[in-house]
């Protein structure tokens, strides 16, 4: 059977949609790892915190934290935007699955009124040759 534009058609949007859904994944696995980020750089803001105000600490351990503390939150600053940005990314790209989705489902209900139509076609032509031939046979027999 020949491949008509609508069948080129559905195997396009199909193809979106299988990329559209492996971006998601890639995004998704990029917020992960964002957070995981964001949730080390805040496990290290406590961890020297508590370092720095053991009560067994030294004066060289506190200047140590105070001079790690613009560094750590930094860190914790640059871990933070990455996740908004990569969870910025989980949206678009959920947008994007949606859209393709959708396209897809118009086009598969294109494919199927296309399919009853022709069928509908094909009905007709039988019934017509079915009442042909009975009238016909009707004729013959007078």
């Amino acid at each position: 059977m020949p491949r008509t534009p609508l069948d080129s058609l559905l195997r396009l949007r199909r193809q979106e949609l299988d990329e559209a859904k492996r971006l998601l994944s890639e995004a998704l696995a990029q917020a992960m790892t964002a957070a995981e980020a964001v949730k080390t750089a805040e496990q290290n803001m406590v961890s020297e915190r508590d370092i720095a105000l053991d009560l067994s600490a030294d004066d060289r351990t506190v200047e140590a934290y105070s001079r790690w503390l613009p560094i750590g939150r930094a860190a914790l600053d640059r871990a933070r935007a990455l996740e908004q940005d990569a969870a910025s990314g989980v949206q678009a790209s959920r947008t994007r699955v949606n859209m393709a989705r959708s396209a897809l489902e118009v086009a598969e209900k294109l494919a199927e009124s296309r399919a009853r139509e022709a069928q509908a076609r094909a009905d007709r032509q039988e019934q017509n040759m079915i009442d042909d031939l009975s009238a016909r046979r009707s004729h013959d027999t007078e």
